[in-house]
């Protein structure tokens, strides 16, 4: 097969509206032409196809004829193809053999194509395509299918149908060939109802498709749908057509609706009505109709389940039978419910009376106006339900003397009205008004009233009159509200004067108040602060003001009990006190604040008598005195008119006796204190007994003085020799038979627990006269530096005395001599300062 038609063909359901007709839908074909075997050549259009066309054959000369079936609508054109192979030794002839009109158009060698024009014959014989090649012919025939597309497809329409009930619903189509290949298809929504396919038939003619449809209520708003398809395949395309959809409508009213409404109703009155139908389907297209005397009336529907109702307002406004209609329609069902309503016009009767004086004669009267219908009955009744006066005429009267006590009695007027099957009342009452002069009873208007402070009270007084008095109350000239309450302050307590008016005169009464308020406890009857003396009588007090008088009790915070009674006041007493008064309205807090005040004294707590400093320290001679108001405390030394010198630090001038001093309003208290001024060693002397210069073989001695407190020990720092006897407090150090072991420096050192301080002397052994003699000399010189030195120390320090020797710190001084250089033995520079006696 070297090639073949292919149709590609899809509907196109539309409304045909280019063919004129709304109703109708059109299929459109959308492509077709060649295709081939992959691989395969593909001839030109007009090349007769090989192998897949049908011809006659002589040997190897052949006759196709494509296509095999040519497909056309009717009155329509088409193009048959004619060729032949095998043919080279001759001349060939083509053709083509058939009843329709045809005309040759465009050719080959090989080939020829022919046009079928106006093809108006339906079921024509096939075409024949013929050749001959010298003495072969050869033929092939090709079929002629006519067709028509359908005009039309409608669907009739499907009136509403009731639920359970049964429908046909009709398809018709209009004109199409050939019915063999036509099938039409009838859906309800997406599901098929039935499939129509079609016998043969000559021509085109027209169907119909119907099917029997019982609906439920899932029918109601379903589209139901015609299709009809023409399908030439394989030769050629399927043509489809669609019908306009159409809707289901499903309704359902099985009940009758129930009307609501009264029975009676007065012309000019309104009163609710409703019409209820139970189980209308579809409910959203129920609709309801309500009808009064001819004159339809506004509705509001509301939905309950499967339950409608409408709910409406009569208001009839003239007298007389009146019906009222309800109907409900659903689809093409309707249902109405009839009630009768009686309108009655009825006035309300009419009682007179008027107000007479105390022993005066009234007339009642009881009176009806005109009624529709007219028949009216009258009753004069009187407060227990008694009958008066009875009877059918328009009007009833009862005369009678008034007394004081028939002021406000009650009279009633009844009438009624036969409606229908029932009667209307109607009742009308007044009360007698006698007229008097006012009357202001104690029950009424109490001359004595209590009120309570914070409360709302108005000052009303009754009075009894008629005309009903006036009360107006005043005091001091002022008028004051006997109507609006108003917040009790005690101000409003006094006495008032309240009268009471009308026409006939003037009564008086006179109304006293008394305000009662709950305790408070103020400044001035009972102070905050209270400032008591030890020693004298006082009594914690407090005045409270209330209505009733309150009761008073002070009770401490904390600590000891407060005060009771008069008595003797102590420092215990002072503290914080709640005072709280009370009566039957409540109670008052106040906090008191007691402070008790006594001469100053001083103790061993606060104020040590005995005190150790130490040199050089902060000095302060701090004394604490108990006492309120705080003492003032002033301290002198005692046997010194003049105080110690000012200093921010202790010096040894700081120690003695104290007198310190507390004073307030009260008093004064003393104590005296002792201090005792502690200090490091100072003033370290040396002496050398006899002297510092020593002979070989002599004996001597060096003494160490120095001052400080606590006492000081001493050390020494001394040439090493085996002669030497310290003394029992180390405060010297003897030699005997001095050698040349024995000279050199001999350094003090005084210590205590505040610190340390050395003096040094030097010490010189002489073996010759010669060496005597420079001794001495050397000796005078040291001698004169050590007096000068002296005298600058003793300026200072005021620390020297007779007899003793004053040596400052040999090391690192500048007034010291260097003695003897080479003498240190390697151990650096020796200084030292001999002195002589003062």
């Amino acid at each position: 097969v070297l090639g073949s038609w292919v149709w590609f063909w899809a509907p196109s359901l539309v409304p045909d509206s280019q063919s004129g007709s709304g109703s109708q839908s059109s299929a459109r074909l959308l492509f077709w032409g060649w295709g081939a075997p992959a691989g395969a050549r593909t001839p030109s259009p007009l090349a007769a196809p090989g192998g897949a066309l049908a011809g006659a054959a002589r040997g190897t000369f052949t006759v196709r004829a494509w296509p095999q079936v040519a497909v056309v609508p009717f009155g329509g054109s088409v193009a048959i193809n004619c060729s032949h192979s095998g043919c080279s030794d001759h001349e060939p002839t083509l053709g083509l053999e058939t009843s329709l009109t045809k005309n040759a158009t465009e050719g080959g060698s090989s080939w020829q194509k022919f046009v079928l024009v106006n093809v108006s014959e339906w079921n024509p014989q096939p075409a024949l395509c013929y050749a001959t090649c010298g003495e072969q012919r050869a033929t092939a025939p090709a079929a002629v299918l006519v067709y028509r597309v359908p005009e039309h497809v409608v669907l009739e329409p499907v009136p509403a149908v009731a639920v359970g009930e049964s429908r046909n619903l009709t398809c018709r189509v209009a004109e199409a060939a050939p019915l063999a290949n036509l099938t039409v298809t009838l859906r309800r929504g997406g599901e098929t109802l039935r499939t129509q396919n079609f016998g043969a038939a000559a021509g085109s003619a027209s169907v119909a498709v119907s099917h029997l449809l019982t609906v439920g209520p899932g029918d109601h708003g379903q589209d139901v749908t015609c299709h009809a398809e023409l399908s030439l395949r394989p030769h050629g395309p399927l043509f489809a057509r669609a019908a306009v959809p159409v809707k289901l409508v499903v309704y359902a009213l099985p009940e009758p609706p129930q009307l609501q409404a009264p029975v009676r109703l007065e012309a000019g009155a309104t009163a609710n009505a409703s019409c209820r139908v139970v189980g209308a389907f579809p409910a959203e297209d129920a609709h309801f109709s309500l009808v009064l005397d001819g004159r339809s009336l506004d509705v509001a529907v509301t939905e309950g389940g499967d339950t409608l109702t409408a709910s409406t307002r009569l208001s009839p406004r003239t007298a007389g039978l009146q019906e009222l209609n309800c109907t409900v329609t659903v689809g093409a069902a309707a249902r109405t419910a009839r009630a009768q309503l009686h309108v009655y016009r009825f006035p309300a009767p009419i009682l007179e009376l008027s107000p007479v004086p105390a022993g005066g004669e009234v007339t009642v009267t009881c009176r009806a106006p005109a009624a529709e219908p007219p028949a009216v009955r009258l009753q004069l009744r009187d407060a227990d339900g008694g009958v008066l006066a009875e009877g059918p005429q328009p009007q009833l009267e009862l005369r009678l003397v008034a007394q004081r006590e028939d002021d406000g009695r009650w009279f009633g007027c009844r009438a009624s009205l036969a409606v229908g099957d029932g009667t209307v009342t109607k009742d009308t009452e007044a009360r007698l008004a006698v007229l008097y002069m006012p009357e202001m009873e104690a029950s009424s208007c109490p001359s004595n009233r209590t009120w309570l402070q914070g409360t709302r009270e108005a000052l009303s007084c009754g009075a009894t009159g008629n005309p009903a008095p006036t009360v107006t109350c005043t005091r001091n000239g002022a008028t004051i509200s006997t109507q609006r309450p108003e917040l009790v302050t005690r101000s409003h307590a006094g006495t008032y004067l309240c009268n009471a008016t009308n026409s006939l005169g003037t009564r008086s009464r006179l109304v006293t108040i008394r305000v009662e308020y709950e305790p408070s406890l103020t400044e001035s009857g009972c102070p905050a602060h209270r400032t008591w003396v030890e020693g004298e009588r006082r009594e914690l007090a407090c005045r409270a003001e209330g209505d009733p008088a309150p009761s008073t009790r002070c009770t401490r915070d904390e600590g000891p009990p407060g005060t009771g009674g008069g008595r003797a006041v102590s420092r215990s007493d002072a503290g914080r006190y709640t005072c709280r008064a009370t009566n039957k309205h409540g109670s008052a807090l106040r906090s008191v604040y007691v402070s008790v005040e006594y001469e100053p004294s001083i103790g061993e707590a606060g104020c040590p008598a005995r005190r150790l400093w130490v040199e050089g320290t902060a000095a302060e001679l701090g004394c604490n005195a108990s006492g309120n108001p705080l003492p003032h405390v002033a301290c002198a030394k005692l046997g010194d008119p003049h105080a110690p010198p000012a200093s921010p630090n202790v010096t040894r001038a700081h120690a003695g006796t104290y007198q310190c001093r507390a004073t307030n309003a009260h008093g004064s208290a003393l104590r005296n204190i002792t201090i005792t001024v502690e200090y490091s060693p100072v003033a370290v002397s040396l002496r050398v007994v006899p002297s510092a210069n020593v002979s070989r073989g002599a004996s001597f001695s060096v003494e160490c003085r120095a001052e400080g407190l606590p006492a000081p020990t001493f050390g020494w720092a001394l040439p090493p020799a085996p002669n030497l006897r310290f003394g029992a407090d180390n405060r010297s150090v003897a030699v005997a038979r001095a050698a040349a072991a024995n000279r050199g420096v001999y350094t003090c050192t005084a210590s205590n627990r505040h610190g340390r301080r050395a003096g040094s002397v030097v010490v010189r052994v002489d073996e010759s006269r010669l060496a005597l003699l420079v001794s001495l000399g050397v000796l005078g010189a040291v001698t004169v530096l050590g007096l000068a030195a002296a005298g600058i120390y003793y300026l200072k320090t005021t620390a020297c005395k007779k007899g003793e020797y004053n040596v400052r710190d040999a090391e690192g001084t500048s007034e010291g001599a260097r003695l003897h250089r080479g003498d240190a033995g390697g151990r650096g520079e020796v200084f030292g300062i001999q002195l002589t006696p003062t």
